[in-house]
């Protein structure tokens, strides 16, 4: 634990052992007591790389900027034993050992704002959506960028998709057989879509849904474009609070720097309401 600029740090293990793809950072207000809201950063990179370690230096300004508590976790990347319900279970201990963490010091974290981009995005609309009443700390809203919605699109398997030049489009079908816990290809998809559709945010929405704040590129040929506008009808649909960004002549980066302003404002438009 370390304290400087009226924030403590902490950092931690979620599931009592030394895997470093079950890490948490925490930053907490110095002095900070009672019932308190809590951003929870859930990093990208395809469910196979990134780290939370990118978010370090966010933590830490967002906490002594804004004065909420904010952290960021590893998960267990997927492969032939790790699957998206296990990412999910990850989530749920991480949350749960922040709590403890924080009661520890007096701070009871009650809700939370579930942030992230890409595979991080993904897992943030599909945590807050779908385990919004058994978390250990109650997702009330989410911001996210370029994630998937719709793990049934087509666009996935296409072997023109920009996923398929980037990766190759066998590598990114076994990604999503690991997720799906099933084999994924063309020919497989029938069998596959209950599980595709299990892991996928869109078919969690409805009129309970928490307030959803996310923008996309329009050019993206990662994530499909379709997927932001998939999730901004069945919103509307539901009449869920929600603002759809879009990023014009922007790709999987989200480049465009007015849109990238307005979701920031927004973000710290939801810190403001549901954290405060």
């Amino acid at each position: 634990m370390t304290e400087r600029d009226n924030v403590v740090w902490l950092s931690g293990n979620y599931a009592g052992g030394d895997n470093v793809r079950q890490t948490y950072d925490l930053a907490i207000p110095a002095g900070a007591s009672g019932p308190a809201g809590l951003v929870f950063c859930i990093h990208g990179g395809a469910w196979v790389g990134g780290d939370k370690d990118g978010y370090a230096e966010n933590l830490k300004q967002l906490c002594a900027g804004q004065g909420v508590a904010a952290a960021a976790i590893n998960y267990r990347y997927l492969s032939g034993t790790v699957c998206f319900a296990d990412i999910l279970d990850d989530i749920t201990a991480a949350l749960a050992a922040i709590k403890t963490e924080g009661l520890a010091r007096g701070v009871c974290f009650d809700r939370a704002l579930l942030t992230g981009a890409s595979a991080g995005g993904h897992l943030s609309l599909l945590y807050a959506y779908a385990k919004k009443d058994e978390a250990p700390v109650r997702p009330v809203c989410v911001a996210e960028l370029c994630g998937p919605t719709d793990l049934e699109d087509d666009f996935y398997y296409a072997g023109e998709s920009g996923v398929a030049r980037a990766i190759c489009v066998e590598f990114l079908r076994r990604i999503l057989s690991d997720g799906a816990g099933t084999p994924v290809s063309p020919e497989t998809i029938g069998t596959a879509g209950p599980a595709l559709r299990r892991y996928s945010p869109l078919n969690y929405v409805d009129r309970d849904t928490v307030p959803t704040v996310f923008g996309h590129g329009e050019q993206d040929d990662v994530v499909p474009y379709r997927n932001a506008q998939a999730l901004e009808e069945k919103l509307s649909a539901c009449g869920v609070e929600h603002t759809f960004v879009s990023f014009p002549d922007s790709g999987h980066g989200c480049e465009n720097k007015a849109s990238m302003k307005t979701v920031m404002d927004l973000f710290f438009r939801y810190v403001d309401r549901y954290l405060k």
